[in-house]
């Protein structure tokens, strides 16, 4: 009885840990941005990869954040660096459409495929997407269809609508 009330105080202290940042989420998935701020940001600081990785959307977005993209690198990079690949896959799309960042480096486009193919490598299926668009358009990368097919199935293999429909699409070549 003793190892019993042990167990579920155990897990009750588990569920009290991930509590807060199960919140946070749940506020940023119902739109309440200001609030999921307030709750990602002292998780953020305190090292949880899903918040920061959470902060830097909000902060590229201006969503419950005023707008900021240095911020949203700073927040994606540190998730980044723990091996969260949403946060990887994030940096790459700031890369692509964000309008200060790319200005910090010489070619934000191959930053962009060097992050996208970091979370591509481990089966992101945006990232790998992304990083075929990126091959089909030579943009950072060399121009390679082989390889953006090849990525692109990647994506489609792993539940990628887009990827599928792309594919669906493709016609052969006529020689």
């Amino acid at each position: 009885m003793l190892r019993r009330i042990a167990l579920c105080m155990t897990l009750l202290t588990g569920f009290a840990h991930a509590a807060p940042i199960d919140d946070a989420l749940r506020q940023y998935d119902s739109g309440k941005y200001g609030e999921a701020a307030k709750a990602f940001v002292p998780l953020a600081e305190n090292g949880d990869a899903r918040a920061q990785e959470k902060l830097s959307v909000m902060y590229f977005y201006g969503r419950g954040v005023a707008e900021d993209e240095g911020r949203a690198m700073e927040w994606a990079r540190r998730s980044a660096d723990q091996g969260n690949i949403d946060a990887m896959y994030f940096i790459g799309t700031m890369y692509v459409f964000g309008d200060k960042i790319p200005k910090t480096v010489a070619d934000p486009d191959q930053e962009a495929a060097r992050w996208f193919f970091e979370a591509a490598s481990r089966n992101h299926a945006e990232a790998e997407y992304g990083l075929g668009l990126l091959f089909l358009a030579g943009k950072g990368v060399v121009q390679d269809q082989e390889e953006a097919l090849k990525w692109i199935r990647r994506a489609a293999d792993h539940g990628h609508a887009t990827a599928r429909s792309f594919l669906a699409n493709e016609r052969p070549a006529a020689h």
